[in-house]
C-alpha cells in the first residue's frame, strides 16, 4: 500500500479489482490436446483461451505483469470469473483461482523423450518504489501451486509450489524479477492420453481497518507456459523467438482516447515507444512496421523499420524499431471514429516459430470522452482525511468550447460493497494558474459509488458508470472534473498503472491542493455534448422497465413500472434540463414539440432512461 499524508488527507493506494470478463470459447467436453502446449498469453484478453484451457478463475491481460518474457500475462489473484471476491474470502488464507488445461495427449512417451514443462511467473507489487507498483504482493502464507492429474486414480499431485515473496526479494536471489521453472515428466503416472494440469493460489485479504481497502490481492502472474518432447532442465532454454512485450501505445501526445470534435493535429505524439524483446541465445535480425487502418479496413499510412539485429536476450534499442516515428495525422471529425494502428515484427522474412506476439494492436477512439487510462485497474486509489470533506479534481485540456453533460468513473469491488454508500458530489472547475480555481459546477443531490455488472459503454466490457450531470455546463480552455467527497471513508477508484498522469491529479483537504505523486493515471473520464447522455441511455436500455404512455405525447404523459416516489427529470436535446416531477404522470404542456430525455431514480437509487417525442 502506497500512501502520501498532508494537510490532514491521505492519497492511498490498495489491491484493484476487475469486471466481467469475455466468455470463454465453447470447446467441445471430448477435446483433446497434442504436443506442443503453448501459450504466452499475447493475442488475447479476458479469460484464458476455452481451446487451451478449461474455465476457471484466472485472468488474461496486459498490464499486470511489468516487462514479462512476451504481452500479455495469467494472472491468479483473490477475484472469481466475474470480478467479484471469492465468496470463501476473508483475511484468513482461503483457495481462491484455478487455472487448468484441457486434457493432453501424453501416451507412448516415457523417460526418454524428454517431455518438459516450462513457465515463468511474477508476483504482484512489482515495481522500484512503492508509489509505482502493479498489484499486491502476496504474503509470506500465500502460496502458488502447480498440479499434475492422473488419470488413474483421479487425483491431483503438487509438484511445485512458492510461498509468498516480493518482486523485490527474488530480484535480490537471483538477479531476476521473472523467474523460469522447468519441470520434467517422466512418471507414468501422468504419461497417459489425457494428462492435465493446473495452476492454484491461495490468497488472505489484508486487515487494515477499512473495508473499502479490502479488495483484490496477492496476485501471481504466469507466462510462457510450454511443454513439448526434446528438452531438459538443465538451464533456461534460448527460445527463437521475436516478439512485444508491452501492449500497444496511442499516437496521441497526452490521451489515450478524446472527443473528435476537440482533436487537433498538435495532440499527434512525435515518436512511438516499443519493447521488443529477442529471447534467444545469439542475435537475430528483424523486420518492424507498423499501419494505420480506417473502420473498414483499409490502409491510411504504412511505417517501414526496416531490418535491424536485435541483441541476444535482450530488448530492441535501434530508434527506428524502438522509437518509431509518428508520420501520420489523423484528420478532423466532428463525429466519432476509430482507427486500428497495427504493429508487427518478425525474424528475418519468414517469421519465428511463435507468431501470435509478433503482432499488437492500438485502437484510436475519437469519440465523446477524453481518457488517460485504458480501462484496466491495476490498483485501487482513494483519499482519507480527518476534514469533514475532501476533493480530488483531474485536468483535462480542451481545443475548443463544448458542453460537458457528464462524467464516466470506474469503482473498484470491495469487501462487503464498502464503496456503495459513501457520498460524493461532482464538480467541476476552471484551471486558474495551473490549479482548480473557480468552481463551475457542483452537484446539488449528493450520488454513490455504483458498480455496474455489465454496462454498453466503450464495447459491453467496462466498469465505467456515466453520472449524467443535473445540468450541462459549457467549458473552455483547461478544466478540472472531479469531486467532493462527504466523510474520510475510503471511496476505491480504478487506477491504472500503464500511463501516468499524476501531474493532472489533485487533492484537496483543509487548504491547499496538492499534486498526485502516484504514477498512474485515474478511471475517471469527462464526456461532452448530447450523444453522452443518449449513449448512456443506449447503454442502461437492456433492463429499463420505464414505459411511457402515450408516446409521441400532447399534454400529459403516464409512467409505468416506477414507485410513485421515484424523482422524474426531463432533458430537451442539447441536455438542458427542462423539468423536474415526482410521481408517475408528466405534464407536458408547457414544453414546445421536439425530442425529449426522460431519466427517472428510484428511491432505491437505481436509474432508468426513455426517449420522449412530444407533438403539439
Amino acid at each position: 500500500m502506497a500512501l502520501c499524508a498532508t494537510a490532514g488527507a491521505q492519497e492511498l493506494l490498495v489491491p484493484a479489482g476487475r469486471w466481467q470478463q469475455k466468455p470463454a470459447a465453447k470447446v467441445k467436453s471430448t477435446t483433446i490436446l497434442t504436443l506442443p502446449f503453448f501459450d504466452d498469453f499475447s493475442d488475447y484478453d479476458g479469460v484464458p483461451i476455452g481451446n487451451l484451457w478449461a474455465p476457471g478463475d484466472a485472468y488474461v491481460g496486459t498490464d499486470y505483469g511489468a516487462l514479462p518474457p512476451t504481452v500479455g500475462v495469467m494472472t491468479l489473484d483473490a477475484l472469481d470469473a466475474d470480478g467479484y471476491l471469492h465468496e470463501e474470502a476473508s483475511t484468513s488464507l482461503f483457495s481462491a483461482d484455478t487455472a487448468m488445461s484441457l486434457p493432453i495427449r501424453l501416451d507412448g512417451l516415457d523417460s526418454n523423450n524428454g517431455v518438459v514443462m516450462s513457465f515463468y511467473y511474477l508476483p504482484g507489487g512489482g515495481g522500484l518504489h512503492p508509489w509505482e507498483s502493479v498489484g499486491d504482493t502476496p504474503d509470506p502464507s500465500d502460496s502458488l501451486f502447480l498440479d499434475f492429474y492422473c488419470t488413474l486414480t483421479d487425483t491431483w499431485h503438487t509438484v511445485w509450489s512458492r510461498g509468498g515473496t516480493s518482486v523485490a526479494q527474488l530480484r535480490q536471489e537471483t538477479g531476476k524479477d521473472w523467474q523460469y521453472v522447468a519441470i520434467k515428466i517422466t512418471d507414468s503416472r501422468y504419461l497417459d492420453s489425457a494428462f492435465r494440469f493446473r495452476f492454484r493460489n491461495y490468497c488472505s485479504l489484508e486487515n487494515n481497518g477499512k473495508k473499502g481497502m479490502m479488495g483484490n490481492v496477492d496476485q501471481w502472474n504466469i507466462d510462457y507456459v510450454l511443454i513439448d518432447r526434446g528438452r531438459t532442465i538443465d538451464s533456461v532454454p534460448a527460445f527463437r523467438d521475436i516478439a512485444f512485450v508491452k501492449p500497444a501505445p496511442t499516437m496521441l501526445k497526452h490521451y489515450r482516447a478524446m472527443p473528435a470534435r476537440q482533436y487537433r493535429a498538435s495532440d499527434m505524439a512525435t515518436t512511438l515507444s516499443m519493447t521488443i524483446a529477442n529471447l534467444y541465445s545469439s542475435p537475430i535480425a528483424s523486420y518492424y512496421s507498423y499501419r494505420v487502418e480506417d473502420s473498414s479496413g483499409a490502409v491510411l499510412y504504412t511505417y517501414d523499420g526496416g531490418y535491424q539485429n536485435a541483441p541476444a536476450e535482450g530488448y530492441q534499442t535501434e530508434p527506428v524499431h524502438a522509437m518509431p516515428s509518428v508520420g501520420y495525422t489523423f484528420p478532423q471529425s466532428d463525429t466519432p471514429v476509430t482507427y486500428a494502428i497495427v504493429h508487427n515484427v518478425r525474424e528475418g522474412a519468414t517469421g519465428d516459430d511463435f507468431p501470435q506476439n509478433d503482432t499488437v494492436c492500438y485502437y484510436q477512439h475519437f469519440s465523446d470522452y477524453y481518457a488517460y487510462d485504458d480501462g484496466t485497474a491495476e490498483n485501487g486509489y482513494g483519499l482519507t482525511s480527518t476534514a469533514a470533506t475532501v476533493s480530488l479534481a483531474y485536468r483535462f485540456d480542451l481545443n475548443t468550447a463544448d458542453t460537458l453533460s457528464a462524467i464516466d468513473m470506474a469503482f473498484n469491488r470491495t469487501f462487503d460493497c464498502a464503496n456503495c454508500n459513501i457520498r460524493f458530489r461532482l464538480t467541476v472547475w476552471r484551471a486558474e494558474n495551473g490549479l482548480p480555481g473557480t468552481m463551475l459546477y457542483i452537484d446539488q443531490n449528493a450520488r454513490t459509488p455504483i458498480i455496474p455488472d455489465s454496462a454498453a459503454l466503450y464495447g459491453g466490457r467496462s466498469a465505467f458508470y456515466r453520472y449524467v450531470l443535473e445540468h450541462n455546463v459549457v467549458v473552455d480552455g483547461s478544466i478540472f472534473v472531479g469531486f467532493v467527497q462527504e466523510g474520510s471513508d475510503y471511496m476505491n477508484i480504478g487506477f491504472d498503472r500503464s500511463f501516468n498522469s499524476a501531474d493532472r491529479i489533485y487533492y484537496y483537504t483543509s487548504d491547499t491542493w496538492q499534486q498526485s505523486f502516484l504514477s498512474g493515471s485515474l478511471m475517471i473520464r469527462p464526456c461532452f455534448g448530447q450523444s453522452a447522455i443518449v449513449s448512456i441511455a443506449s447503454a442502461e436500455s437492456e433492463n429499463v422497465t420505464l414505459t411511457l404512455y402515450p408516446n409521441p405525447a400532447d399534454r400529459e404523459v403516464r409512467i409505468d413500472g416506477l414507485p410513485y416516489a421515484s424523482t422524474v427529470t426531463v432533458y430537451d436535446i442539447s441536455g438542458r434540463k427542462v423539468l423536474t416531477v415526482g410521481g408517475d404522470r408528466i405534464d407536458t404542456s408547457c414544453l414546445t414539440s421536439g425530442i425529449y430525455m426522460v431519466r427517472a431514480i428510484t428511491t432505491s437509487g437505481t436509474l432508468h432512461t426513455a426517449k420522449l417525442i412530444i407533438r403539439h
